[in-house]
């Protein structure tokens, strides 16, 4: 039974005399589930995108699953492995995101790339060639994951409980390359992402796992990760791109081939460590003591066979607390505890009498004393990103602010900040197409992309100007270029948008005739610029295959495979290569070479 789980569904605080009744293979209260470790594995907890800032030492927030149950030689050999990723998040502007995921032996793949339309103190922990989207049919990057709660903490933006820092509603969104198990992908070719059905028109089409329809496909190919180990640690990595606008990660899960599993099933259960009673085969009563006088804790062992001769057990620790009766005590509060009025249920800890009980029936008597308490309210507004300054603290976002101060008795009274800040919901946007030039053409079309603003103004090459859209030639000599567009509001507030544009200087020049027999010239090689990757195949005029050269540093010599001279004459070559800057892309060139000997 090595490749299964015991989970554990108990009440672990009980009162003396309670009993559970526990059973083994249901997902219900009180229950102890079996169940093999399964292809597919999630990770449900809640999980806080920040909005472009580093928080505890990191922009990067990662979350894991561990599979165990596969061979240990067993490895992703084709994307028919792996079914889908499923996210179910929430996040204003899925432009602002970059998301990938990463195997136990560090191979890795783009889910999502950065659009790089903004900037903040986590854009540049993004991969160069993970920045910048493919335009073509994909949505605005302004378009939304879920039903997002488009606010943001912009003085506390670490803290997932500071105000307008809560989360929205999360929606599944699968990406998946797998081709056999029925999945409808999300018209249009390429990494389309197409607005909801549902009349939301600014929210991403969720993906429907049940039906296997509307899944993405991942920005790089699940292809780069064949060769993962099945087993061991995987992860997803999300980093906030962009300043302003937070969200969250509700759960994820991975699903790989389940017909790589070999399994078990369970044959015998067992409880032991306690008093119980076994009701049948797989239900047991677990016996309470009828009192304690102080908490009393029983150590339950869960243990299952299987099928394979395997055995597994767990162990869950169930607490007694006592029942009390016939104190009286004389003390005061204050009227915010609002004694009294408060229902104390099973699972409130409260004090009474010094000392501390979990809502097990009791009787005590109380004479209570209630002092009060005072709240006063203010109100004001403040431009955005202008400090505004409270009894000692500095706030920049709207909102409402407490402060608690003490009375002479001791009890909390509060001073009620309420902070309007105006033009809060403008934001500067930039639309660039292409971010990526060539000397031959450097025209870059430039969009206002702005909300919620009276005008806007762009700054780019020591230059400004007012348009919603222009068309700006590219400074050839410049190996990269910063384009701001600064968002203005009447009331004087201002926001800016930043998008880096660079050029490709890619230049391939083959020569077309070689002689291997003089002092110079003697080989065939292709003069490369920014060039990464380059593989030639030549052919002789009968069609036969004669060399083939990798490497950017590769060169022909004029022989056979096999190592003998070729004899002169008229040969052709096909080539494949990558430039530096768009790797992604894969550029092809053919020709003739003269062999002179």
């Amino acid at each position: 039974m090595g490749q299964s789980i015991i989970e554990l569904h108990l009440e672990q605080n009980e009162c003396a005399g309670t009993e559970q009744m526990v059973t083994f293979g249901l997902r219900r209260t009180n229950t102890v589930v079996v169940s093999n470790q399964n292809a597919t594995l999630g990770h449900s907890e809640q999980i806080f995108l920040p909005d472009g800032v580093e928080c505890n030492g990191s922009c990067s927030y990662r979350s894991p699953v561990t599979f165990s149950n596969f061979d240990p030689s067993a490895r992703i050999t084709s994307v028919e492995n792996i079914k889908y990723v499923r996210i179910k998040m929430e996040h204003s502007y899925i432009g602002d995101i970059y998301i990938n995921i990463t195997c136990p032996n560090g191979q890795k793949a783009d889910i999502m790339r950065y659009a790089g339309t903004g900037s903040s103190a986590c854009d540049g922990t993004i991969p160069t060639e993970s920045v910048g989207w493919l335009y073509g049919d994909n949505l605005n990057e302004g378009y939304y994951f879920g039903e997002a709660n488009d606010e943001e903490n912009e003085t506390n933006p670490c803290d997932a409980n500071a105000v307008k820092n809560e989360p929205g509603v999360g929606w599944n969104y699968c990406w998946s390359n797998n081709t056999t198990s029925g999945y409808q992908y999300a018209p249009g070719d390429g990494i389309v992402y197409r607005a909801t059905n549902g009349g939301n028109d600014n929210i991403v089409d969720s993906s429907n796992v049940a039906a296997h329809s509307r899944f993405y496909h991942p920005d790089q190919s699940f292809t780069r990760l064949i060769g993962c180990p099945l087993n061991g640690t995987w992860f997803i990595e999300v980093v906030d791109g962009y300043s302003v606008d937070n969200g969250y990660i509700f759960e994820w899960d991975l699903s790989l081939d389940a017909s790589l599993i070999d399994s078990c099933r369970a044959v015998s259960y067992d409880v032991t460590g306690g008093p119980s009673v076994r009701v049948n085969d797989s239900t047991f009563r677990l016996i309470a003591p009828a009192y304690v006088q102080h908490d009393s804790t029983v150590n339950y062992r869960f243990i299952v066979v299987s099928s394979c001769g395997d055995t597994i057990d767990t162990t869950a620790a169930i607490t007694y607390h006592p029942n009390l009766q016939g104190d009286t005590i004389d003390t005061a509060v204050c009227e915010a505890l609002r004694w009294g009025s408060r229902l104390y249920d099973r699972d409130t800890m409260f004090s009474f009498n010094g000392s501390s009980y979990w809502g097990c029936d009791s009787i005590g008597t109380v004479n209570l004393t209630v002092y009060p308490s005072y709240r006063h309210h203010f109100y004001d507004t403040v431009c955005v990103n202008e400090p505004y300054f409270f009894e000692g603290e500095t706030y920049y976002s709207h909102g409402t602010y407490t402060m608690r101060m003490a009375t002479v008795r001791g009890c909390d009274s509060l001073l009620v900040l309420h902070l309007h800040v105006m033009s809060e919901d403008m934001r500067a946007g930039i639309k660039a197409i292409p971010l990526i030039v060539t000397p031959e053409e450097p025209d870059i079309e430039l969009y206002d992309a702005s909300r919620h603003n009276d005008w806007s103004e762009w700054q780019m090459g020591g230059e400004e100007q007012r348009a919603t859209h222009l068309t700006y030639r590219y400074p050839v000599e410049e190996d990269s270029l910063v384009i701001e567009l600064v968002a203005f509001s009447y009331a004087g507030c201002s926001d800016t948008a930043r998008v880096t544009a660079r050029i490709d200087r890619t230049m391939v020049t083959v020569p077309n005739v070689f002689t291997p027999n003089l002092e110079t010239n003697k080989v065939w090689r292709p003069v490369l610029l920014d060039v990464s990757e380059m593989e030639v195949w030549i052919y002789s005029r009968q069609g036969n295959m004669v060399a083939h050269l990798e490497g950017t540093d590769a060169c022909w010599d004029g022989r056979n495979l096999d190592g003998t001279p070729c004899p002169q004459g008229s040969y052709v070559y096909q080539m494949r290569y990558r430039s530096n800057l768009r790797s992604e892309q894969v550029l092809t060139r053919a020709g003739s070479i003269t062999l002179i000997r």
